[in-house]
């Protein structure tokens, strides 16, 4: 309980910056804007279907596979955001340590590595599962992918150092064989409070969007047209419900990770100079284990 309720400290401290700081607000409105238009794009091939096919076994195949791919697509949208959260955040942390720097970063959103943040989210599940098994079928064999345990900087790294996701795996690697973490990122639950809230919220659009959609038409009686405005509520209302849970998901993990690269970072600085003070971790990290909120 003590991990969520430090979980819960640092997602506060975060949303209350956020409110603060217009910069920390700009993936907000890009994530929520780029949502609601990959969700009309969904539409066109979604109402294709129930024109052409109808509701039939065929047609609801299509129609639940549509859902997913949206869904899939939803969530690749908000790990490219979190791209630009972690850049945004950065740039507070380093402003919080020298006040002088605050507002130095403050470009223009940057895209360039979407493919990065996309491959990454496809195949992280993969990868897991890859290890999963060569440690359960092959457990005197090297784990060449112990640098899972460090994936949660991959976002930042690919932002914060503008690296593919190839060079980003090294540079993550080269972080664990340095032992430049000090910090045990689940001793704040931010990944699982956020994960638990983003799975709860996409549960419950899947749910309300068949609910509503069939409510308002019956899927035997209901003219094409019905049908059509009757799918269009529906996938509106579970969209704007999963976009809900991704944005509070990818927002808040792209800060906390974006904390950890940082204290990383200070312990790497610190190695190289043999300056051990400069080996401090961010303040938000100290302040949300004295039960305190940053300024």
């Amino acid at each position: 309980m003590q991990r969520l309720r430090y979980a819960y400290r640092f997602i506060k401290s975060c949303f209350s910056q956020a409110i603060k700081e217009p910069r920390l607000r700009k993936p907000w409105f890009n994530l929520w804007m780029g949502g609601i238009s990959l969700t009309i794009v969904w539409l066109i091939p979604l109402g294709a279907v129930i024109v052409l096919i109808g509701l039939d076994p065929l047609g609801m195949t299509l129609i639940g596979l549509l859902s997913i791919l949206l869904l899939v697509s939803l969530l690749v949208w908000g790990e490219i955001n979190a791209l630009d959260t972690c850049r945004v955040f950065d740039a507070q942390l380093r402003g919080d340590q020298d006040p002088g720097r605050a507002g130095t970063e403050d470009r223009k959103q940057d895209f360039s590595h979407w493919k990065d943040a996309a491959l990454w989210l496809v195949s992280l599940p993969g990868l897991k599962l890859r290890r999963l098994l060569t440690r359960v079928f092959r457990s005197k064999t090297e784990d060449s992918l112990v640098w899972l345990e460090a994936a949660y900087l991959m976002l930042p790294v690919i932002s914060l150092e503008d690296h593919s996701l190839v060079e980003a795996t090294g540079r993550i690697k080269h972080i664990l064989q340095e032992n430049l973490l000090r910090f045990n990122q689940g001793f704040f639950a931010v990944n699982t409070l956020a994960g638990i809230i983003q799975g709860i919220l996409v549960v419950s659009g899947a749910l309300l969007g068949f609910w509503a959609g069939f409510s308002i038409a019956d899927p035997v009686t209901s003219s094409v047209l019905s049908l059509l405005f009757a799918a269009a509520i529906g996938v509106f209302l579970g969209s704007i419900l999963a976009l809900l849970g991704i944005f509070f998901s990818s927002f808040n993990r792209a800060c906390y990770y974006t904390t950890l690269y940082n204290y990383a970072l200070s312990v790497e600085a610190a190695s190289l100079s043999g300056n051990t003070d400069q080996r401090t971790p961010p303040a938000i990290l100290s302040q949300v284990l004295r039960k305190t909120t940053p300024n």
